[in-house]
């Protein structure tokens, strides 16, 4: 008899020689209440050392009518769990440094303009540290090879929000203006001219500076292993709400420097809306590994492939011969470890 029967009948038999009174007892209807009560296990994030994962857990409040997000720490056996995030504010992108001996985080606790900065918590003990005070808030983060840097996503910052009534403490706006083919997105509302840019931030100096200015969104940014470059995707062509091509671009980590574009495949590379994901450098830092869209036309029921293209320039190589599918790209998919080791059946 096979392990997987043996196990079946175990339980089934231990459910059935249960006294009929316990079984009635613990049985009863769903409610409401039991589905406030769930909680939902996200971002899972090993240490360098790999005896500690970092995760959040979200909960519903429902007498406030939102939810919160914590960041929790759980040993890699399972014995240990320890919460590390009690604000009343949300926590949420747990990033270890390269060293291990930091947990850094996104939270919009005690900011002014109610956006997300980065917040530092040394394991050894003591509060978090808050690291960054961009007035447009920071979305996404990486940490540098050297743990010296972060790459950050800030975007600009809100017009609006600097107009205070001082007699009703009332944001006043202006009228909404609609000038783009994009004019609206689901859980964001009505955008305008405002952009995520690409900045370098230095944890010793807590100084910023912007490595892509301009009229153009930037998402996903990636160290190379030798900390000389970042890849990130965006869409730089005019009226780019006008398409879904994303490409993929790489720009030298220091003030000044020009992004090149790699990718010129007529279709998404490295879509944001397949999940957060960054493009994967190979360990010599000359190489990217990536997502692969499918025709436009198609739009998100096309299937997608792996694909590499040269730092230094050159043509991609699809090395999936099919499409592996939009889950392909989900964080916390299985595939998602294969993405991320692919350089190992690439060499």
């Amino acid at each position: 008899m096979s392990r997987s029967r043996t196990l079946t009948l175990f339980l089934l038999g231990s459910l059935s020689f249960q006294p009929l009174s316990a079984q009635l007892t613990t049985q009863r209807k769903l409610t409401l209440d039991d589905l406030y009560r769930m909680r939902d296990v996200s971002d899972p994030q090993v240490s360098p050392d790999g005896e500690w994962v970092a995760y959040t857990v979200s909960a519903l409040d429902v007498a406030k009518d939102r939810v919160d997000k914590d960041v929790w720490m759980t040993s890699w056996d399972g014995q240990k769990q320890l919460r590390l995030t009690t604000s009343r504010s949300s926590e949420r992108s747990p990033r270890w440094s390269p060293d291990g001996r930091y947990l850094a985080f996104l939270s919009d606790r005690d900011d002014s303009h109610e956006v997300s900065q980065v917040w530092l918590l040394n394991r050894a003990g003591g509060e978090a540290e808050r690291l960054t005070d961009f007035p447009g808030g920071v979305s996404q983060y990486t940490w540098a090879p050297d743990g010296k840097q972060l790459a950050l996503i800030v975007s600009d910052p809100d017009p609006d929000s600097a107009k205070v009534s001082t007699d009703t403490a009332q944001r006043t706006h202006r009228p909404i203006v609609i000038d783009r083919y994009q004019f609206k997105k689901d859980e964001t509302g009505y955008l305008d001219t405002r952009r995520d840019h690409l900045y370098l931030f230095d944890l010793a100096a807590r100084r910023g500076v912007v490595l892509t200015p301009g009229a153009y969104n930037e998402q996903a940014p990636a160290w190379s292993p030798d900390g000389r470059s970042i890849a990130f995707v965006s869409k730089r062509r005019p009226d780019f709400d006008r398409t879904d091509n994303w490409d993929l671009y790489v720009v030298e980590a220091r003030a000044g420097a020009s992004p090149r574009q790699l990718t010129t495949f007529e279709g998404p590379d490295m879509d944001p809306d397949w999940g957060s994901r960054p493009p994967s450098w190979s360990p010599d830092s000359r190489a990217i590994a990536y997502v692969q869209g499918g025709p436009l036309k198609l739009i998100y029921y096309a299937g997608q492939k792996l694909a590499v293209v040269p730092a230094s320039g050159g043509p991609s190589r699809v090395i999936t011969p099919r499409s592996i599918g939009t889950s392909f790209h989900q964080p916390g998919h299985p595939m998602e470890s294969r993405f991320c080791s692919c350089w190992r059946m690439i060499v």
